[in-house]
Formats: C-alpha cells, sequence, structure tokens
C-alpha cells in the first residue's frame, strides 16, 4: 500500500471513530438526564372543556382501569420482556382512563390548594430488570379529611388515590390529574 493510501484509510477510521465516540457519548448523557426529567414539572392543565368539579365528579362515576401500577411498572422497566408494541398499547389503553391505585409515598408537595403526591418508584417481580416507574398525582383535596391525611402522610406511607391517567413519560413516570384521594393506608 501506498503512503497515501494509508494516510486516507487512517483519516476516515478516525473520523469514523470520533462520530461513534460522540454518539456514545450523547446517548450515554441522555440515558442519564432523561429519567431526571420526568420528576419533576409544574402542574398539568385541566382547565380543558369541562370545569374540575365537573372533571372530579367525572372521575367519581368512572370505572377504574383494571390495571394494576404493578402492570404498567413491569411493562416499563428497562430490561423488561415487554416489548415496545406492548408498552405502546398499555400506554395508549391507560392515557385518558381513570386508574384507581394503592402507592407508596415518596414524596408530597402543596401548591396553590393541590397536592403533587410521587410515588416511590412501583415494584417489579423482573430480577433481570431495573424499576424506574414511579407516579405522580396532582390530588384535589374534597375535605379537611384529606388535607390532614396528605399533610400528616410520610415517605413510604401507603395512599390510594384515584386519577386520571395523562401520559407516561419517558418510561419513567405516570402523570395522573386530576385526582381525589380514596384512603391512606399508614405502615
Amino acid at each position: 500500500m501506498h503512503k497515501l493510501d494509508q494516510y486516507v484509510l487512517g483519516f476516515i477510521h478516525n473520523k469514523k471513530m470520533r462520530q461513534l465516540n460522540i454518539a456514545i457519548t450523547w446517548l450515554l448523557g441522555m440515558a442519564l438526564v432523561m429519567p431526571l426529567v420526568g420528576c419533576e414539572g409544574d402542574q398539568q392543565d385541566v382547565s380543558g372543556s369541562a370545569t374540575l368539579e365537573v372533571q372530579l365528579a367525572e372521575l367519581m362515576r368512572t370505572d377504574a382501569v383494571p390495571v394494576s401500577p404493578e402492570q404498567v411498572s413491569e411493562a416499563f422497566a428497562l430490561g423488561s420482556y415487554s416489548t415496545d408494541l406492548q408498552r405502546d398499547i398499555l400506554r395508549k389503553e391507560l392515557i385518558g382512563k381513570v386508574v384507581e391505585w394503592d402507592v407508596q409515598v415518596y414524596e408530597i408537595n402543596y401548591v396553590d390548594g393541590v397536592y403533587k403526591v410521587t410515588s416511590q418508584p412501583i415494584p417489579i417481580k423482573s430480577k433481570q430488570a431495573v424499576n424506574m416507574l414511579r407516579a405522580s398525582f396532582w390530588v384535589y383535596p374534597q375535605n379537611r379529611r384529606d388535607h390532614d391525611l396528605l399533610r400528616k402522610a410520610k415517605t413510604n406511607d401507603r395512599i390510594k388515590i384515584r386519577g386520571k391517567v395523562q401520559d407516561i413519560v419517558l418510561r419513567t413516570v405516570v402523570l395522573i390529574e386530576p385526582a381525589i384521594l380514596r384512603m391512606s393506608i399508614l405502615p
């Protein structure tokens, strides 16, 4: 081989390696940052066409979808046996529907009369998968009892919340709003 050929082949190889390194670095960065994006955020807009009171009344009348948080977490866990198609079907089945879930509290915040309840990561059975899914509920208290229960709840307390699924973001968080407190189950 001529020196020019070796130089050109080396340059092409080095350029491809640089592009590969950039792509890998970008993907790793996104993999680290994206799960954090779903855990924070502003309250969703539920103003839509119906008033909040109408939406909450409808929430009480509507049958809940018979899907547990554990089923959703198992499907969306990293390394699970579920396919993208199965996750897409489950996501479409849940968005816009009412769920009633018993979750373990991680954090509760109160802003403008609404409680944002974030669950602990929802457990999965699979040993090879990593559960990253949490539920984030915007709970509208219905009475003094609801305020008292939410203000007294601590990390790891169990509560039952009923709400309307708005989205599942980046396999890390199920956004649920509006929601109401069904009951508190202390540890």
